[in-house]
């Protein structure tokens, strides 16, 4: 059977959106939705469960899957784990295989969500990655490792204040140069000074309206990140501007953790460092991606790795104490060996945080449909690899998450030196705080008390759209906050 061949048409009478849970189950074995596909799906609420029947090519297997008694029911949350179940099941009967599951039955970007969710409902730290092997297929390693972090989380961020402990992120849309693995909306920073500074003002109004936000709600600011895009990219004199104004203007709110995305030596200098150790910025993010000048160049990176350890060594010679590096497994013609030889020189860097990043292609990105030239099995060898360097370093797991068109199906990684865990990722990624977002494709998310759901507000990605739209936009980010807080 050939690939165009791979598709299933749908049939259900469940009340909930189950396309996608079905639809990640499938992808698993190659098939693709269709309303006229080979294959055809239905699925069935029972008395008890979910029942899956697939039908192709005169073959019929059924799969049931009973929900959980403790779920309360079936949920829409109950329903999607049951459905998933029935649909790996049914195709694993149909194709006689068994695909391998790194993550289990989770295919959402925030795993860590559901450790905190099941926490919260009194499943023990001990027990739960048998609870996540048994009711996800999650092996007990990924489980063990959702556990730790969530619970140094915990630690971190108390649960006793989470609704008042505020992140803000600041977005800088530009970009000296487009990456061929990035999908971010940015664009090629404007070299003129004028438009430059006419988005610093328009960042400076935003600010300015974020500080009444704060006050109003009573909310504790307990870190500020700056990134993009590339904030770096900005000249001198308008990235000054702009860490001026957001130091001044945030300045006594109590904000412990001011991070800078730096992360493209091509466009750092000691005038841009000064501004941010005068700004009192105490966290930057210098990133080789790859200790490799052919990939760097192969990617679209402007910069050669000298340059990337000029940068870092000028960090180091700062007064900014926490120094985060991104490494990227997978990069387009790099080997085992390549990697492995990325991870020793970070490694002998010994920078406070760590983050290892597995490559990840979005429709919107250049290299989306390149051949991958790592397969999946020596992918998840380097991210284990990764591990183990980071805990050579000192280092251990704060923060995880994963992505869509992920290679292997594997994550992202965060370590960090005891202490220097970013309060801001876990803000972001964990959404159980309220995060503020200032700048055009930011994102200001506004929890409910229950701790797993929230309203979410989005900028616009256009800088001329969100210039035109801002008072409108913070009166909906003042109700999105009115709303929930």
């Amino acid at each position: 059977m050939n690939n165009n061949q791979l598709s299933f048409s749908l049939r259900h009478n469940l009340p909930w959106e189950i396309t996608r849970p079905v639809c990640d189950m499938a992808a698993f074995f190659d098939y693709k939705p269709s309303e006229r596909g080979r294959a055809l799906l239905t699925l069935t609420r029972t008395a008890s469960g979910v029942t899956a029947v697939l039908e192709e090519a005169g073959r019929r297997v059924t799969a049931d899957v009973a929900w959980s008694a403790a779920a309360g029911g079936l949920t829409s949350g109950e329903a999607s784990r049951c459905v998933k179940l029935a649909v790996l099941q049914a195709f694993s009967a149909l194709t006689c295989r068994r695909p391998q599951l790194p993550w289990g039955i989770l295919t959402g970007v925030r795993p860590g969500k559901l450790a905190h969710k099941l926490l919260d409902e009194g499943v023990s730290a001990a027990l739960l990655p048998e609870f996540l092997n048994r009711k996800y297929l999650l092996p007990e390693t990924q489980g063990s490792l959702l556990r730790d972090i969530a619970v140094r989380q915990k630690a971190l961020l108390p649960d006793a204040t989470r609704l008042q402990d505020a992140g803000i992120y600041i977005g800088v849309p530009y970009c000296p140069s487009r990456c061929g693995y990035c999908s971010f909306p940015a664009g090629i920073v404007p070299q003129d000074e004028e438009s430059q500074q006419n988005f610093v003002n328009l960042i400076e109004q935003d600010i300015q309206n974020v500080v009444q936000l704060l006050s109003m709600h009573s909310l504790s600011l307990r870190s500020l990140y700056i990134g993009g895009g590339t904030p770096t990219s900005l000249g001198e004199k308008a990235f000054g501007g702009l860490l001026r104004a957001a130091s001044r203007l945030l300045a006594g709110t109590g904000v412990s953790e001011f991070t800078v995305e730096a992360g493209r030596p091509d466009c750092f200098s000691p005038g841009k460092l000064a501004a941010m150790e005068a700004a009192g910025v105490n966290r930057i993010s210098v990133n080789p991606q790859t200790f490799h000048d052919g990939t760097l160049k192969l990617i679209g990176r402007r910069h050669t790795v000298t340059d990337f350890y000029r940068a870092y060594a000028m960090v180091r010679q700062s007064a900014i104490p926490v120094v985060n590096m991104d490494l990227i497994i997978g990069l387009p013609q790099e080997s085992e060996a390549d990697i492995a030889y990325s991870l020793e020189q970070a490694k002998s860097l010994a920078p406070e945080n760590l983050t290892v990043h597995t490559l990840t292609l979005k429709r919107s990105a250049p290299l989306f449909g390149s051949a991958m030239t790592l397969d999946a099995d020596a992918a998840a060898r380097m991210v284990e690899r990764g591990r183990s360097v980071a805990q050579a370093m000192g280092l251990a797991p704060y923060y995880l998450y994963r992505q869509h068109y992920m290679l292997g199906h594997l994550a992202n990684i965060g370590y960090a030196k005891p202490g220097t865990e970013s309060v801001y990722n876990i803000q972001m990624m964990e959404e159980r705080h309220p995060v503020i977002g200032i700048g055009p494709a930011s994102a200001s998310k506004a929890p409910l008390a229950d701790g797993h759901h929230l309203r979410k507000l989005n900028m616009p990605k256009n800088v001329a759209v969100y210039a035109r739209s801002l008072p409108e936009l913070c009166r909906k980010r003042a109700a999105l906050f009115a709303s929930n807080i």
